[in-house]
Parts: C-alpha cells; structure tokens; sequence
C-alpha cells in the first residue's frame, strides 16, 4: 500500500471517529438496535445455522448485543472473534483471527472485556472450542496463517457474519480498523474454495456510511453483501 493510501484511509478513520464522538449514548443504543433489528428480519438470518458475529466495544460504533443474544435463544451456532499471537512472534504485536464458538447466553454474560473493552473468550479451554474452520481450538504451533487455514477437511463453515467496520459505502466497500483480521481471515477461510462464502453483511451506523469512492479498496480487501445501518436502510450490492 502506498504511503498515500496509508495516510487518506488514516485520515478517513480519524473523521469517522470525530463524527461518532459527537453522538450520545442513547442515539448509539437506538441506532444500533434498529441495525441489528434489521438483520434479525432478513432471510439470510433467518435461514442461517452458524452465524459469526464481533463482540462490541463499550461505545463509538454499532452494538451487537441484541444479535449475539437472539442467536442463541434460537438455538444458532455462535463464533466469535478470538486473537491469538501468530507463529514466531514475540513482540506480542502480531495477532490473527480465529472464529471460535460461543456456547450460551449464560457464558457470554460472563465474559470479561479486553483493553478496549470488547467482551472477550479467555484463553482457558480454547482448545476445547470449536473452530469456524472445522476442528477445535486454535494450531499448538501458533495462529500461523498457513495452519490456521488447514485445521481440518471440514466442509461445513458458517453461513453469515455479521461484520465490522469503520466505514461503508453504498457499493459495498469496507474500511476495517487497519488491522486486517477480517480480510485475512475470510482469505483463509474462503482459500481454494474448499468453503463457501459466507453472506457478509456490515452493521454500522449511519454517520458510518460514506459517498462511493471514499474508500481505498485493495486487491486483498473484501467487500460485504449488505450493510444494515442505523437509520434503517439496508444497502445491497447492485449487479
């Protein structure tokens, strides 16, 4: 990436978070609730199993509580993210995604926040999880991008997730928060087409939503399928 790139998506992230600075906790609570309301009327939900979803921070972009919650009240396959340090790193800086299973209401009650105050699995019985990718936990080696893709033959994956971001736009186009996980993980995920693709669809706020060429996209960037917004539009690629 350029140094140009690097700097227009810097600067995008930090207006995006002047925008939503300036928003109150009660108007984050009602867009966020119309947003997964939405969501949880879709048919892609609806007929969904597994379903992926981002545990939250505390404020400053859209909840997900609703969703996490009425997911497991209907019996739905739960994953959520999970960083662990990647083979060979020492400094602690370098993390990768895994999708791990969530298990009830009761345990996500008792999950407790990380430094950004995001709900979060502890290291305690990873290795008993089930992994979005097939098998369980994460590689004994390290979250190694390689191995992190071939824990198992496991055709069966999760049908949506429900992805974040710091900006959309109306063609689809995500700004993450620069670190990748999620385009990495969805690489991995979807590589060699041994898995289908599941439907991805951002959950954002409306102050989120950009005019089209706002974005930066990369080669390696993956644009969602839909994004459900606060002030109850829900933007669909157009063909």
């Amino acid at each position: 990436m350029s140094t140009e790139s690097r700097d227009a998506k810097r600067a995008l992230r930090k207006d995006i978070k002047d925008r939503l600075s300036a928003l109150s906790e009660a108007e984050i609570t009602t867009q966020s609730q119309t947003a997964q309301q939405l969501i949880l009327d879709s048919t892609q939900y609806a007929q969904a199993s597994k379903v992926g979803i981002y545990l939250s921070m505390p404020n400053g972009e859209a909840q997900t509580d609703l969703l996490v919650r009425n997911a497991l009240k209907a019996k739905k396959q739960v994953f959520v993210p999970y960083l662990c340090s990647a083979a060979g790193s020492t400094s602690g800086k370098g993390k990768v995604m895994a999708m791990l299973h969530l298990s009830s209401t009761a345990e996500y009650e008792d999950l407790k926040p990380d430094a950004w105050g995001i709900p979060t699995l502890t290291a305690s019985g990873i290795e008993s999880r089930e992994n979005a990718m097939g098998g369980f936990g994460t590689p004994t080696s390290g979250c190694d991008d390689d191995a992190f893709g071939h824990i198992s033959g496991d055709e069966t994956g999760l049908d949506l997730i429900v992805v974040p971001g710091v900006a959309f736009e109306e063609d689809m186009s995500r700004l993450g928060h620069g670190a990748g996980f999620y385009d990495r993980f969805l690489t991995r995920y979807c590589e060699g087409g041994k898995r289908k693709k599941p439907f991805l669809v951002g959950l954002c706020l409306a102050e989120q939503v950009l005019p089209k060429g706002k974005i930066i996209m990369q080669d390696w960037d993956w644009r969602v399928d839909a994004v459900a917004v606060g002030d109850g539009r829900t933007l669909r690629a157009t063909v």
